[in-house]
């Protein structure tokens, strides 16, 4: 009974590179930064992540790493799409029309499996009925229309209103053989990036968990007429939380060892939710999506499926208990009433939560991925599936629905994928309707044999340690990343032994003997005390107390300290870089390529484990998504000071440190107009992240207050020129000069990786090709180019000899795969792009 068994979308676009299913699953969705950047309109859904995204602050006060999907963009601009700038309105209408007709084909072969059902289903309740009466009987017993005489009608449990049959086995092979296919497609899927619909395992996991424990509440029913509530949370508690306890405690302990300590206190606080079974909230207040990280995401976030289970079942046998306890009530209702009012309800209740799926998908994709709510209907069929009775199909009919829905949960492992734009409503019925047919096949009595794919030796055995699987396979991707190469054989080798090894040894030494033993002695209703059978499970943490303690101490030598970067040179007041001493680490090794020749470099600059915090001030004054204008002042407080004004988005707010050192020199006052979709742009006549600021923003920088205004935004969307340039136009009518700075290069998710994994140093090659990391033309830059307007461009600084480095003198360069660069690099730009600032601004 694998209740808490619901493997998580694989999906999840991890640093390395996509260690869930091509991505690591479109917005700057998890850990450590995010992905700022997109101006996509609000209501816009990009195809079910795709890389469009949720943006948020990348600050050591963020919880996340990379943008989240969202039914806006990162920046939340207005719409970007991936084609030129000079897309138009039949391209958006050719998109539309693809889109539509990948669901239509998708929807078909939904329907084509739902039709089989219901003639299955169907055929079985006419067989049923006619036979309870005893007019015919099943299969070829009797000629058609006799009555059965060596076969007469079963008795009729009045409980159940279904044919009494002998005690059924404890455990049915074909439920733990489905078991095991879902959970090896979730592990291929963030292990191996394939198949790419891999994460349908976790709705299969909801039908099975669904039809096991209503099961089992309708049995105690039977047996007792009502549900024992300490006795039903005890199963749960001995079969959930012992080998959880030991993964949370694993995880959180390798989290502070390979990770550094920024990253694991986020892990910890992921673990707290997770243990209560609320991390399904978490992630999803997060914005968290399991579609192109800029890092790796969470290595807890799996257990999302675990609080969409365990809070169903907070509230589920209390529904039933209602029921029992109205039918009580009304002392004329038969058991057969009882369970027929029962099911109805499960039914409403299921499709009203189908039916907000339907709606959240489109409006709020990602809590409907991860919303109680959104996914309550995929449990509930399980349900129903529980109150059919035991449907008197021919084992031919039996082996075909067993077969059907083998078939469709392997077409949807192949047909659906993080692009899929109607996931997890309406896309989940092709699974969960898979799922339930396999089943209803199964469900018998008479000797059916469930294909051998479900039943042979092996898939029982995955199935009966699947728990431990799911638990472990995770964190072990995850983690794994700071060791070796994410896709590499080295990676996969170690995350697929370890992750089996773990599994094994959680199952045989604490799972199994916590759900067989007695946790505590009672003595007049009342705990007296503990037994040995908490043994196992201390154990096992002390175990992995011992282990983290080893490790960090290590892992501490091996990582060392971030070196101390030099403070940058002050420009002199008229903009010039004064002569002095050349410091090599950072943009001065390229800057100065002759005198840092033999420069070596000991330590890295961010320590590697403190990178995603390495953000300074950039982001303190950061507006997030539709929020009233927020701007803050740096620089000289002199009243004859030079105004200066910096706006964008996240790109924008990153370019701060670099700034800085130089106002107080240059007698620049610079206020920040910086935010989620705060581009420098007229967007069109649609919802954006910053339309609560941009009149405010706008009405100040087209005031004339200001006699310089420097904007740029991320390179990663394309939008119409036209867009930029009329902004641009407004101030510079008002007598503000512009300059821009283009955007600099993307880096991609395995350079990211790369220059955080244990042992790196500075002459470690974590590069990004340059015609990747050049892929996407800046709009911005590009929009003021054709209008006279001078642009800064650096890109010379990242890139060289075809690639872009992720670390130069020493220095790391981006804090995530959205391209946002760290304060330290940042810092070593200062003198050369205020210089170059300065010295486009007196050309305009």
């Amino acid at each position: 009974m694998l209740a808490a068994l619901t493997p998580e979308r694989p999906a999840l676009r991890l640093a390395a590179a996509k260690v869930v299913g091509k991505t690591a699953t479109a917005s700057c969705r998890s850990r450590q930064s995010f992905d700022l950047d997109h101006p996509a309109v609000s209501n816009e859904r990009s195809p079910f992540l795709t890389a469009s995204s949720t943006d948020a602050v990348p600050s050591s006060s963020m919880s996340g790493s990379g943008c989240l999907r969202s039914e806006t963009s990162c920046d939340g601009g207005p719409m970007m799409v991936s084609a030129p700038a000079t897309a138009n309105a039949d391209d958006v209408r050719h998109l539309h029309r693809l889109r539509a007709r990948l669901v239509g084909r998708l929807t078909a072969v939904i329907a084509v499996i739902a039709v089989i059902a219901v003639i299955a289903v169907t055929t079985g309740l006419l067989r049923a009925s006619a036979t309870r009466s005893g007019h015919v009987c099943p299969g070829l017993r009797a000629p058609r229309g006799q009555p059965c005489r060596r076969h007469p009608a079963p008795r009729i449990d009045p409980m159940s209103g279904s044919a009494s049959s002998p005690p059924r086995a404890p455990q049915r092979r074909d439920i733990q053989g489905l078991r095991a296919i879902a959970v090896l497609a979730v592990i291929a899927a963030h292990v191996l990036h394939a198949p790419a619909g891999g994460f349908v395992g976790v709705d299969v996991f909801f039908v099975i968990s669904g039809f096991l424990i209503t099961g089992l509440l309708l049995r105690e029913t039977d047996r007792s007429g009502t549900i024992s509530f300490r006795r039903f949370y005890e199963r749960r508690a001995k079969r959930i939380l012992p080998a959880a306890a030991v993964v949370l405690a694993a995880t959180v302990t390798a989290a502070f060892v390979l990770l550094g300590r920024a990253d694991a206190r986020e892990v910890a606080v992921d673990a707290g939710f997770s243990a209560i079974f609320f991390g399904n909230w978490r992630f999803a207040a997060q914005g968290v999506d399991y579609f192109e990280q800029g890092t790796p995401p969470s290595p807890l976030q799996h257990f999302w499926s675990l609080g969409v289970e365990e809070q169903f079942y907070l509230v589920w046998p209390w529904v039933m208990l209602l029921v029992v306890v109205l039918a009580a009530r009304r002392t004329a209702w038969s058991r057969i009433r009882v369970r027929r009012l029962t099911r109805t309800l499960i039914a409403v209740l299921s499709v009203a939560s189908f039916a907000w799926a339907l709606v959240e998908t489109q409006s709020n994709p990602t809590f409907a991925y991860f919303s109680t709510f959104s996914r309550a209907w995929e449990l509930g069929i399980g349900a129903l599936i529980a109150f059919l009775p035991r449907l008197p199909l021919a084992p031919a009919w039996r082996r075909a629905l067993a077969w059907v829905g083998l078939v469709g949960i392997a077409v949807s492992l192949v047909v659906v994928s993080e692009s899929s734009p109607a996931w997890p409503a309406p896309l989940g019925l092709l699974p969960v309707i898979s799922a339930a047919l396999v089943l209803v096949a199964g469900n018998d009595d008479a000797g059916f044999r469930p294909p051998w794919l479900l039943t042979n030796r092996v898939a029982t055995y995955l199935g009966d340690i699947s728990y431990s699987l799911y638990l472990w396979h995770f964190p072990a991707a995850i983690l794994l990343l700071t060791l070796a190469p994410e896709g590499s054989p080295t990676y996969i080798a170690l995350a697929l032994g370890l992750t089996l090894t773990l599994s094994v040894l959680t199952y045989h030494l604490v799972e199994t003997p916590a759900r067989h033993a007695t946790w505590f002695r009672w003595r007049g209703g009342r705990i007296r005390g503990a037994t040995r059978a908490w043994i196992p499970t201390l154990a096992a943490l002390a175990i992995v107390a011992a282990c983290g303690t080893a490790g960090f101490a290590a892992v501490s030598q091996m990582r060392g300290a971030g070196a101390e970067v030099a403070a940058p040179q002050t420009l002199s007041p008229d903009g010039e870089v004064p002569d002095g001493e050349i410091d090599c680490r950072g943009a001065g090794s390229v800057l100065h390529p002759d005198a840092c020749a033999d420069a070596s470099f000991d330590a890295l600059s961010p320590a590697p484990d403190a990178l995603t915090q390495d953000t300074g001030d950039a982001y303190s004054c950061y507006m997030l998504a539709n929020v009233p204008l927020e701007s803050c002042t740096h620089g000289s407080e002199d009243e004859d000071a030079t105004r200066v004004a910096l706006v964008g988005d996240s790109h924008a707010a990153a370019l701060l440190p670099a700034l800085e050192p130089q106002l107080a020199a240059l007698g620049w006052s610079l206020d920040t107009f910086v935010g989620r979709g705060c581009t420098l742009m007229d967007p069109p006549d649609q919802a954006t992240d910053c339309d609560e600021a941009r009149p405010d923003i706008d009405a100040r920088l087209s005031s004339g207050e200001y006699d310089l205004v420097i904007a740029t935004s991320t390179r990663r969307w394309e939008t119409p020129l036209s867009f930029h340039q009329s902004a641009i136009e407004r101030i510079r009518e008002a007598g503000t000069r512009v300059v821009v700075v283009r955007d600099n290069p993307l880096p991609d998710e395995a350079s990211i990786a790369c220059t955080t994994r244990l042992g790196q140093t500075a002459d470690s090659e974590c590069a990004t090709e340059a015609d990747v990391a050049l892929a996407h033309p800046h709009s911005l830059a590009d929009a003021a180019d054709e209008i006279g307007v001078p642009v800064v461009d650096l890109t010379e600084l990242y890139c060289a000899d075809g690639s872009c480095d992720g670390i130069i003198g020493g220095v790391l360069v981006y804090r995530d795969a959205a391209g946002h660069i760290t304060q330290t690099w940042a810092r070593t730009l200062s003198a050369t792009l205020t210089s170059a600032i300065v010295e486009a601004s007196d050309a305009d």
